[in-house]
């Protein structure tokens, strides 16, 4: 994600985050006791637990719909307008006081091929679904579940329509970075950028769209709830939900099925240290941008009724420092990036998520910082953050900066040998071969021999964490036996196998997160009431 188009800026986060402190009544806002048009059928005092895995079923339902979802983000708000499309009532219980999660706080940009606005806008008039689907698949590295995988990319043009029909514009479709061992003619631009997004902290003018979409139909919210349960029946799989309300635990029920569409583990240290040592590495070390609220509810209720896990571990991390390899329509730094030995490691302009994989990996392996390592190529260029004004960022010690590579490897406390046998490595390859002979760098294959030079040292912006819940193409929860759990829905980042263990590209999840949510509001939708 972008530090410009699937991102948001400290400023932004700290604006959401100051929503945060508003009221229920000053958003206008549904608070989360069941309003007049929610079937009730009364109240249930015990406690949550008694909704556990093996638990007893609840004596009374304080509520009930065909659809019960959890979570008002960018999923949950697709699931809702996708199941109330489909005639199905519909309960959205959501924990924070208004809709959006995460995806409000992105860009909103989304993944697609063979649209029109692609065609229109990009010179890639002949792209397909079914080679962004190849182009994933390469980069899932085997891990993915590739029918998950071809259905997103299949389905992803008919979410970018639907989209359009519910009031945004296409402004500009760009690409990805590519990946140095995808196959050549897979890469393309397929990243939507409505008019009004593209910036972190514009999401909201999708998730806006959304909301309002999922209430004409018919959608009822709840805001202020926090899902903490599954109800678990032995027979009929899924009936219900345990829910929170300032302390009052409440059973809902789900006459059809439960959608968990409540983000990924992010920002819980518990399940990150679990399950996902990159994000505890971003949590306890790094800078995170994530929604508070997600918190792997939606994960952990399904570990409580022996769901299964797919493709957990790797981030969605960025240098939001340079936004160095976030998209293709910008330029690259003209750098190195060398590891605690002062040694090169990665391509520099592969997509961001990929290098920073890459720089986890170093990190952890020799206990030392990275650096991203550059000359006064920068300044000449005029490329960067720092091009106008290196002294300024190296007061400020955003950057270090040497005379010569011998005494900025003193500085970062680097073997010179290994910082000069990085250097000498590439400016041979360069002036040789005109190639990346190490790791198949595209851009800025020019000579790295201009001091002074400056060192910029890799901090990593997290944006969230991979990996979630197993499901069918129908986004139905499969648990480890291999059995689909009845009446369990999940999506977005609640669910996984669609990705590998580092973040394909910007507007994957936003695509990944709209599709899945709609086809698990559609399969809900679509199944036999219990009762």
């Amino acid at each position: 994600m972008e530090k410009d188009l699937h991102t948001l800026s400290r400023r932004h986060f700290l604006g959401a985050a100051a929503l945060g402190g508003l009221g229920v009544a000053s958003l206008g806002l549904a608070a989360c006791a069941p309003g007049s048009g929610t079937n009730s059928t009364g109240t249930q005092g015990a406690s949550a637990s008694s909704g556990l895995a093996g638990g007893n079923i609840p004596q009374t339902w304080e509520a009930e719909a065909d659809v019960v979802i959890l979570g008002a983000g960018g999923t949950g708000l697709s699931a809702a307008c996708a199941a109330a499309g489909a005639g199905a009532s519909v309960l959205v219980y959501e924990e924070d006081i208004k809709p959006g999660g995460t995806t409000a706080l992105s860009g909103g940009v989304i993944q697609a091929a063979g649209t029109k606005a692609q065609h229109d806008m990009t010179p890639f008039k002949d792209d397909t679904p079914a080679k962004h689907a190849a182009c994933y698949i390469e980069q899932a590295e085997g891990l993915a579940d590739e029918a998950l995988v071809k259905v997103l990319c299949e389905r992803a043009p008919q979410l970018i329509d639907w989209l359009e029909g519910i009031g945004l514009e296409w402004d500009h479709v760009y690409g990805n970075c590519h990946v140095p061992y995808v196959s050549e003619g897979l890469h393309a631009d397929r990243i939507h950028v409505y008019k009004g997004g593209g910036a972190g902290g514009d999401g909201f003018v999708l998730t806006d769209a959304e909301y309002a979409e999922a209430q004409r139909l018919g959608a009822e919210f709840h805001f202020g709830c926090k899902a903490e349960h599954l109800v678990l029946d032995g027979e009929r799989g899924v009936i219900g939900v345990w829910m929170n309300e300032n302390g009052r635990s409440f059973a809902v029920k789900a006459k059809r099925g439960v959608i968990l569409a409540l983000g990924g583990i992010d920002r819980d240290l518990e399940l990150a240290k679990a399950f996902n040592p990159q994000q505890y590495w971003d949590l306890t070390t790094q800078q995170s941008y994530i929604s508070g609220f997600a918190k792997g509810d939606g994960i952990r209720m399904g570990l409580e009724v022996n769901a299964a896990l797919a493709t957990v571990g790797g981030c969605i991390d960025y240098d939001m420092a340079t936004g160095q390899a976030t998209s293709n329509a910008q330029a690259q730094l003209p750098c190195i990036t060398v590891n605690g030995n002062g040694s090169r490691f990665v391509c520099e302009d592969a997509t961001y998520a990929y290098q920073y994989r890459a720089i986890f990996q170093q990190e952890k392996q020799l206990g030392k910082p990275t650096y991203l390592i550059l000359d006064q190529n920068m300044v000449e260029q005029g490329i960067g953050p720092w091009a106008a004004d290196p002294e300024a960022a190296v007061a400020d010690k955003s950057l270090i900066k040497a005379e010569t590579l011998e005494e900025l490897a003193q500085k970062l406390s680097l073997p010179p040998s290994n910082l000069l046998a990085a250097f000498k490595t590439w400016n041979d390859n360069i002036a040789q071969s005109g190639s990346d002979l190490e790791f198949g760098r595209d851009t800025q294959l020019i000579p790295l021999d201009k001091p002074p030079y400056y060192a910029h040292r890799n901090i990593s912006a997290n944006l969230g964490s991979l990996g979630g819940l197993k499901i069918t193409v129908s986004c139905e929860v499969v648990d480890n036996n291999g059995k689909v759990i009845p009446r369990l829905f999940a999506g977005g980042m609640n669910s996984g196998g669609w990705y590998g263990t580092y973040y394909p590209g910007s507007g994957t999840s936003l695509s990944g997160g709209l599709v899945f949510g709609h086809i698990a509001g559609e399969s809900a939708a679509a199944a036999k009431p219990w009762e």
